[in-house]
């Protein structure tokens, strides 16, 4: 099994050497709440309604050049956190369309309300929407609005960003969130103000019930960088993790932000200090290694290896969908935390061996018509999973998943044999696959979908 868990070390290596720099770049960080940085590379920061430190999400410290508020509420204004000289765009006594500039950039402040009785229950929000390295942006604040108007909607149009409440608690409920981020009509639209793992209202709903209206959610981590050249061609609505001092992914992925599946296996990357580097001798997976260990949703879960800064584990397999709090804990302290989401299903790859036994590479690749296995972890429930505790092997006695991810090989469909537990292993799944006849020579792109998620790997055909 060591190998597995060596393979993912190898991936994280390379993405970390493989990502390049790009012009005019913008990096959007979500703080938590309705907080978040905008950052332009070589330009302006804006920071848009700083969440006071009582609701778990702190402010980074940066410099701002500019800051807005959308209202006057704590969650929303806590400007005293930011640091830097900055321009305020104060949202808060608008009552008529106000346009201004703060760090250069143009901003509007579009009147509206907190609630559908036009600020009798909850008082005024305004939308602050505004310029930045060529994106349009908009930050809804707390809208609570049944929908907008057209004086509003006027000054929304051709948006690329639309950051959009969608806890509800006085603010627009799963049903007129839905029908808001269809009529701005954004290339992006970002979920906010909703009760995450690390923070929030309790009041406020939570995953997965603020993604609930839309079909096809694309999961993002923290910090993710766009620009006006490199937009998705569709509309998208984004699922961000709150900020916070680790990260968890997929342990054959490594996809950033992507959720993972119940006991599958994932790896928190971060800052562990004074965690030592070693990784579990035996089966079943132990829940500490060396002073650490690492508890999600307040249980301490299966540790495969253990170091400084990458920690492979086994997600417990009776999470049901949703985000949970994890906790890395080194000599019985906190040395980070995180959040981890988690869907039924979440496929990732580690390796695939051909009909012979070698592993797939350029230099050993399979034929077309071969039969073979792809090893990977996100298999979700199996119909063995309720007589595999957490951290044990499964049996030989295959295990199998319950239904069938579907495969494509150069985007033909592959006859998928079986998919089961890898007998032996942690949190390994084997699937056994038949490449399609007449697939194209060469790297071709291996696509496996299951449960909603899909994930995207190469195969070598000769």
């Amino acid at each position: 099994m060591s190998g597995i868990y060596n393979i993912s070390c190898v991936i994280i290596a390379t993405l970390l050497i493989a990502i390049p720099a790009m012009a005019q770049n913008t990096q959007i960080t979500w703080i938590g709440q309705s907080g978040f940085m905008i950052q332009s590379e070589g330009g302006p920061t804006v920071i848009a309604d700083p969440p006071s430190p009582t609701l778990g999400y702190p402010i980074p410290n940066v410099e701002a050049n500019a800051v807005s508020i959308t209202h006057n509420h704590g969650d929303h204004n806590y400007v005293a956190g930011v640091k830097g000289n900055f321009t305020l765009v104060d949202g808060r006594p608008v009552t008529t369309r106000t346009q201004m500039t703060a760090a250069n950039m143009p901003f509007v402040l579009i009147p509206g309300f907190h609630d559908g009785q036009n600020g009798a229950a909850s008082g005024p929000n305004t939308i602050v929407q505004w310029t930045q390295s060529g994106l349009r942006f908009a930050h809804f604040g707390d809208m609570g609005q049944d929908s907008l108007t057209e004086a509003q909607l006027a000054d929304l149009q051709n948006l690329d960003v639309a950051f959009i409440p969608a806890g509800g608690y006085f603010t627009v409920d799963a049903d007129q969130e839905a029908a808001l981020v269809n009529q701005i009509g954004a290339r992006i639209t970002i979920l906010m103000h909703y009760r995450t793992a690390l923070g929030g209202p309790a009041q406020a709903a939570s995953l997965p019930a603020v993604a609930t209206p839309f079909a096809n959610v694309v999961y993002k981590p923290s910090s993710v960088t766009i620009s006006k050249a490199a937009l998705p061609r569709t509309r998208e609505v984004w699922v961000m993790e709150p900020l916070s001092s680790a990260e968890v992914v997929n342990a054959a992925s490594f996809t950033p932000g992507a959720p993972v599946a119940p006991a599958s296996l994932a790896t928190v990357l971060g800052n562990f200090a004074g965690a030592s580097t070693q990784g579990a001798t035996q089966i079943p997976l132990p829940a500490t290694l060396g002073q650490t260990q690492v508890q999600i949703n307040g249980a301490a879960v299966p540790l495969a290896y253990v170091s400084t800064n990458q920690i492979n584990l086994q997600i417990p397999g009776a999470l049901a969908p949703g985000q949970y709090l994890v906790d890395v804990r080194v000599a019985g302290q906190t040395a980070a935390r995180s959040t981890v989401t988690v869907v039924t299903r979440a496929p990732g790859v580690f390796t695939i061996v051909n009909a012979d036994g070698s592993l797939n590479s350029s230099s050993t690749p399979a034929r077309s018509g071969d039969t073979i296995q792809i090893y990977g972890t996100g298999q979700g429930p199996s119909s063995g999973t309720s007589g595999v505790a957490d951290g044990a092997a499964a049996p030989n006695t295959p295990a199998l998943t319950r239904g069938l991810p579907t495969i494509t090989v150069g985007g033909v469909k592959a006859t998928v044999q079986r998919s089961a537990l890898a007998p032996g292993q942690v949190g390994v799944w084997q699937i056994t696959v038949t490449v399609p006849s007449g697939t194209a020579k060469g790297a071709v792109p291996l696509t496996m979908s299951t449960g909603g998620q899909t994930t995207v790997t190469t195969l070598a055909i000769q």
